[in-house]
C-alpha cells in the first residue's frame, strides 16, 4: 500500500462490507505493516470499524509500535483498541508464539527487550534468505527488507520469491519452501516459553498462547505443555480461531476449561485478499468480553 491510506469506506469496500455494521465483535489477533500485516495501524482500525469490530487488538510480532496509532483512530472511529504484540517463542518442537495484552502501549520491562528480539528476527530473515540460496531460490535479503515497513517477516520474504518468480504463490512459499519444517525454515531464536510468559507478566501483561496447533504436540503433551506455562502465569489459550477445526476448537476449550484459562482467540488477520477477515472468530465466535476478562487477568498480576 506504500503507506498510503485508502480511507475506511474503502477498506469497507475491500473487506466485503458496506455502510454501518453494528459493532459487537471482538478480536484479539490483528496484524498492521509495523510487522507483516498489509494495513497500516489506521487503516486496519478502519477495516475493523467497516467489519462490526468493537474490540480489536492489535498483535504484531516482536514489536508494539503501532499501538498508539491504532489507539488514536479507535477514539475517533469508535472502536476499543487493546495494545498488544505476538512474541516469537523457542521450542524443540513445531513453532510457538505468545500473545500479551496490556493497557499501555509501551509496558515495561517488556518495551526494551523488544528491541533485542526485533535483531534476532533480523538476523532470522538473513539466513532463511541464505538457505534459499542454498535450494538455488536466490532472493535479495535488500529486497525483502525494503518490502517491510517495521518488522520484517516471512511474509515478505515469500513476497519476494514471488516477485522473483521462484513460486506462484505466498501460499506456495510456506508449503514448499519456508513454512515451519520447510527446507528453507530457521526456527526462532527467540525467548524460552516460560521466559516469555514471565516478561510478559512482568510488564503488567495477560499472557495467552497463540494457535496452540502449530506446537504440533499430541492431545496429552499439549495438555501438560499449556499445563506448566499456566503455572507461570499463562491466561489464556487460543480456542476462537477461523482456522482451527471443531474438534481442535473443542480440546482446547478442554485445556481452557480445566486449567481456568481465558479462551481466547481472533482472525489473525495480516491483509484484506488473505484467507481470513476482520473479525473472523470462526464459530461460535469469541465473546465480548474475553478482552476484559484477560486485562483483568494483568490487573491481578500488577496488583501481586
Amino acid at each position: 500500500m506504500g503507506g498510503r491510506s485508502i480511507g475506511s469506506s474503502q477498506i469497507g469496500v475491500r473487506l466485503g462490507h458496506s455502510g454501518r455494521v453494528p459493532r459487537v465483535v471482538s478480536d484479539l489477533h490483528s496484524h498492521t505493516t509495523a510487522s507483516d500485516g498489509e494495513l497500516d495501524p489506521e487503516d486496519l482500525v478502519a477495516g475493523a470499524a467497516a467489519a462490526g469490530v468493537g474490540v480489536l487488538a492489535v498483535t504484531d510480532h516482536d514489536t508494539m509500535s503501532a499501538a498508539p496509532a491504532a489507539m488514536a483512530a479507535g477514539e475517533r472511529l469508535g472502536v476499543r483498541v487493546i495494545p498488544g504484540v505476538e512474541l516469537s517463542v523457542r521450542v524443540p518442537h513445531g513453532s510457538m508464539h505468545l500473545l500479551g495484552y496490556f493497557r499501555a502501549p509501551e509496558p515495561q520491562p517488556l518495551a526494551d527487550r523488544l528491541e533485542d528480539l526485533g535483531r534476532e528476527r533480523e538476523a532470522r530473515i538473513a539466513a532463511i534468505v541464505a538457505r534459499l540460496a542454498a535450494l538455488g531460490r536466490p532472493i535479495s535479503f535488500d529486497r525483502v527488507r525494503a518490502r517491510a515497513k517495521g518488522r520484517v517477516g516471512r511474509p515478505h520474504v515469500a513476497a519476494e520469491l514471488v516477485a522473483a518468480g521462484h513460486v506462484a504463490t505466498r501460499e506456495a512459499a510456506f508449503e514448499t519452501l519456508i513454512g515451519d519444517g520447510g527446507p528453507a525454515w530457521v526456527p526462532s531464536a527467540g525467548l524460552a516459553p516460560d521466559e516469555a510468559v514471565e516478561l510478559v507478566r512482568a510488564s503488567g501483561g495477560a499472557a495467552v498462547l497463540a494457535h496452540p496447533a502449530s506446537l504440533a504436540l499430541g492431545a496429552r503433551h499439549l495438555a501438560a505443555f499449556v499445563h506448566g506455562l499456566a503455572a507461570r502465569g499463562l491466561a489464556g489459550i487460543e480456542v476462537h480461531r477461523p482456522d482451527h477445526t471443531p474438534e481442535q476448537r473443542e480440546a482446547f476449550a478442554r485445556i481452557a476449561r480445566r486449567l481456568g484459562l481465558v479462551a481466547a482467540g481472533g482472525s489473525d488477520f495480516h491483509r484484506p485478499d488473505g484467507r481470513v477477515r476482520l473479525g473472523d472468530t470462526g464459530v461460535p465466535p469469541l465473546p465480548r468480553d474475553a478482552g476484559d476478562r484477560l486485562l483483568e487477568r494483568s490487573a491481578t498480576v500488577s496488583a501481586q
